[in-house]
């Protein structure tokens, strides 16, 4: 049950969450935000029924539904202060569209939720207070810190796990932003999900992109001619394939074909199509993984928080 929770929201965080982290970047907003700025609540909804949460119950839930909590102290409070800066960075742009606005759902503020009962479900009984105590730890052992860069709120964007380097944002989706460059993340590549092998019989493949794509002319005996990559960023993932002559991202055919991340190879084996993936998620700011191998490491949670984003600062809210 655990290995399909975690897998669940790695696939949560490569599919769900990508078109809503470039809305976020592509509002270009400037955002100054003090939790002090205005009052709101917090709630959840699930089966019809809508619960109000305080904000560290919030962050708790985000936590345990975003990174698994066997992981090191150190990353879980990286990754408690990630969500709470992320959560932040949106109500700023939610309440600047809408400045009478001060109630959100948890599902407006773009990451995964958990409530308590989810979590007993997931840990078990007999795990359920030690799992939590260490997140509510994590969580009020950052309280109130979020990561700024020239006196703004950043957008600090994670991912499961890399291919040893995480990506520079503007080769991803095409814009500079000055926090988001790559980095190493070496660590990453003893991750027992680093490395995926799938193979295929071509005209599974080809039923498969023509769901997407019902135009495509490709045959199983022109499939690696007409199903080619053509450009990949510096580190290394797909930035562009070409499907019968038509372009698609790497993102978008890695989306279809159901990959961890695109950073993907295809080849010809012995008449099957090999696809040769490595990393989970897109690939950009905090790699999850690669903070649980710098914190056993002994590397703290703001050493993790400097390394993944470039420049930027840990400051207390109302400060």
């Amino acid at each position: 049950m655990k290995k399909i929770f975690y897998k669940l929201v790695a696939v949560i965080i490569i599919v769900l969450l990508l078109p809503f982290i470039l809305t976020l970047i592509f509002s270009n907003k400037n955002l100054h935000y003090s939790i002090g700025a205005m009052d709101f609540q917090i709630y959840y909804e699930k089966n019809g029924v809508k619960k109000k949460l305080d904000f560290d119950e919030y962050l708790i839930g985000v936590v345990a539904a975003n990174m698994p909590a066997g992981y090191h102290i150190e990353a879980l409070k990286a990754q408690a202060v990630v969500s709470r800066t992320y959560a932040l960075y949106n109500m700023a742009l939610l309440s600047e569209e809408n400045p009478d606005k001060d109630e959100f759902t948890s599902s407006e503020l773009g990451l995964s939720y958990i409530g308590l009962d989810e979590m007993e479900q997931y840990w078990g009984s007999n795990n359920y207070v030690q799992q939590f105590t260490k997140l509510e730890n994590c969580v009020h052992g950052t309280k109130d810190e979020v990561l700024i860069y020239d006196d703004d709120l950043i957008l600090p964007v994670f991912f499961g796990s890399g291919s040893g380097y995480t990506r520079n944002a503007k080769e991803a989706w095409g814009i500079d932003i000055p926090y988001l460059v790559s980095v190493s993340s070496k660590q990453d590549v003893t991750s027992i999900h680093y490395l995926r092998i799938t193979e295929y019989e071509p005209r599974i493949l080809i039923g498969i992109l023509k769901q997407a794509y019902p135009s495509l002319d490709i045959t199983e005996k022109s499939f690696f001619k007409d199903v080619s990559i053509e450009e990949r960023d510096n580190t290394g993932y797909v930035t562009k394939v070409t499907l019968d002559n038509m372009p698609v991202s790497g993102e978008e055919f890695a989306l279809i074909l159901g990959l961890n991340s695109n950073h993907f190879y295809i080849e010809d084996y012995e008449g099957k199509a090999r696809i040769i993936c490595t990393g989970v998620g897109h690939g950009v700011g905090l790699s999850q993984y690669g903070a649980d191998a710098m914190a056993k490491e002994s590397s703290s949670y703001k050493e993790i928080l400097a390394h993944y984003y470039t420049g930027v600062k840990l400051r207390k809210l109302n400060n």
